[in-house]
């Protein structure tokens, strides 16, 4: 896996092994990236679910200002550290070792207001909550003028009253970007 733009570019990341991570594809993240880099210089990023921290590190290489990363697995947090390491993004990141609610009930009491919040659950979190449910638990940590970009299986259609959806298919996946209206 290999950051694709900004001042990174190129770079390889290390990508922790197991059956229940999937990371989000090349095609998919350059996408989204396509539509967000003018908008990432300076910015506060949430990478929820965050694997190996490949969508917050691109948002990073990009200019953002700061990225939190959350993710439960202990061994998965640690090689999130080693990329930002070897990056020299420490400075300009966290990583909270949490279960995605207790980080966003975490974040909210900080008021912490992002700018732009990655969301790429394991899919097996879908059989039990649905994107426009999970959207709704987050928007207390997006900022005003903030987007949700999630991750989801393209069976499942994201409708959430207050926000304005935009979704891209790519396949069996869509990625679903939430702003809100008012």
């Amino acid at each position: 896996m290999r950051i694709l733009t900004g001042q990174s570019k190129g770079k390889k990341l290390k990508v922790p092994r197991g059956k229940s991570l999937r990371p989000t594809a090349s095609r998919i993240k350059k996408s989204i990236f396509d539509i967000l880099s003018p908008e990432m210089a300076g910015t506060r990023v949430l990478d929820l679910f965050s694997g190996s921290g490949n969508l917050g590190i691109e948002a990073l290489s990009l200019g953002a200002a700061f990225c939190v990363f959350v993710e439960k697995n202990p061994g998965t947090a640690g090689i999130i550290a080693q990329n930002l390491r070897s990056l020299g993004y420490t400075e300009r990141s966290r990583i909270l070792n949490f279960d995605f609610r207790k980080a966003l009930s975490m974040l909210s009491a900080e008021n912490r207001g992002f700018d732009v919040v990655f969301v790429d659950p394991p899919y097996e979190l879908y059989e039990k909550t649905e994107p426009h449910e999970l959207a709704r638990d987050i928007r207390s940590v997006v900022g005003e003028k903030g987007v949700m970009v999630i991750e989801h299986p393209s069976r499942n259609v994201i409708n959430s009253e207050g926000l304005d959806v935009r979704t891209k298919k790519y396949g069996g996946t869509s990625v679903s970007f939430l702003r809100r209206l008012d």
